[in-house]
């Protein structure tokens, strides 16, 4: 019998051929598998464009409204080797899409290079030379004179955030690590508040019509903002659960979504979570004595099996990688034994994994 506080509880075997390295051709023409809780129920198989069909008048739809940042950096030391930048977070000024008042911007990223980067002078390509300030292993502090926002800085001489996995399997391919569709395709098409440097990739599969498409039929829209950071994507390397350091993500939640909820529960609609992230941010609400007050907040909340859920009566994801906490959240909503068959069907029908991949709906 599987100890779900154990990592190894969270592991499967995916053939390489299954992880998506683009995107489907069209939003919301990728494959949709519904995962219903009952054993007894079974695991059903659609289009994307098939949603409305599985969900009811009034049920609210509750989605992430960040926006994806072109967080990557390529520069050179004064030496000439190669330094890949991924910025994590704006110091000065704190926000991503404010002008520094005395045109100098500074900010923290991680590095990836052949040897350690040290205090002096990058060169970031396209740019020119900015100023590396603080050192620690893997990670550095940049300064330079712009301006404008960290974020219109970004757009000018960043590439978008891509996992490395695509990245890795996209050059053995021999495709171009990059593309052009990656710009429109890696952010959603509600995307409005800067500050992720990951995609919340279940969004990703909605498009405009396919959003009217949903209205038509009385389901319900909603959003929050919760910042993706790149401790989403960290994996759990420990034995156990208990021991793995959770990370913390920036969230707002505005007045809209509290009186949507509201409507939703009065008129017996059910409160679905687009992605892990909505997933995340609703939960920490949940807890609160008073939630869904308006205003900006912080979580670390670890979803996994055993979590009693106060708010989600279902969830939209994409499929995540083994040994995840995404993983895990998942296995606690819709039930580990549920999600395990359901994962190996995903595979023995070669559904698309990761964040190009196909999407579950769990209800």
């Amino acid at each position: 019998m599987l100890d779900f506080e154990k990592t190894d509880s969270y592991d499967y075997v995916l053939p390489e051929s299954l992880i998506a390295t683009h995107p489907s051709s069209e939003r919301g023409e990728s494959r949709l598998l519904k995962s219903p809780k009952e054993l007894s129920e079974h695991i059903s198989h659609h289009s994307f464009n098939d949603l409305g069909e599985l969900l009811r008048p009034n049920d609210l739809l509750v989605f992430n409204d960040t926006r994806v940042v072109l967080a990557r950096l390529q520069a050179r030391k004064t030496t000439g080797g190669a330094v890949e930048l991924f910025v994590l977070n704006p110091i000065s000024p704190s926000s991503w899409s404010e002008s520094a008042s005395d045109g100098v911007l500074k900010f923290r990223c991680m590095t990836k290079s052949s040897k350690r980067v040290r205090e002096g002078v990058l060169d970031v390509l396209g740019f020119g030379e900015v100023s590396v300030v603080e050192v620690a292993p893997g990670a550095c502090t940049i300064q330079l004179n712009f301006q404008n926002s960290l974020e219109d800085f970004l757009s000018q001489f960043g590439q978008i955030p891509l996992p490395p996995y695509i990245v890795k399997r996209r050059k053995e391919e021999s495709f171009d690590a990059y593309e052009d569709a990656d710009l429109q395709r890696y952010q959603t098409v509600f995307a409005k508040e800067a500050g992720a440097v990951a995609a919340p990739t279940a969004g990703l599969h909605f498009d405009e019509a396919g959003i009217k498409k949903l209205k038509s039929r009385g389901i319900r829209f909603a959003n929050l903002t919760l910042h993706v950071g790149v401790g989403t994507f960290k994996p759990v390397t420990c034995d156990d659960l208990n021991d793995h350091p959770m990370h913390t993500e920036h969230y707002e939640i505005s007045k809209d979504l509290e009186v949507a909820i509201e409507q939703a529960r009065k008129e017996g609609g059910r409160i679905i979570a687009i992605g892990t992230t909505s997933a995340r941010a609703l939960e920490s609400e949940g807890r609160k004595e008073v939630p869904f007050v308006p205003g900006s907040y912080e979580t670390d909340i670890f979803i996994r099996p055993g979590f009693d859920w106060q708010v989600c009566d279902g969830l939209l994801t994409n499929f995540h990688l083994p040994k995840s906490t995404l993983l895990a959240l998942v296995y606690s909503l819709g039930g580990p034994e549920r999600i395990i068959d359901a994962y190996r069907e995903a595979i023995e029908e070669k559904y698309r994994f990761y964040s190009y991949g196909d999407a579950m709906l769990i209800l």
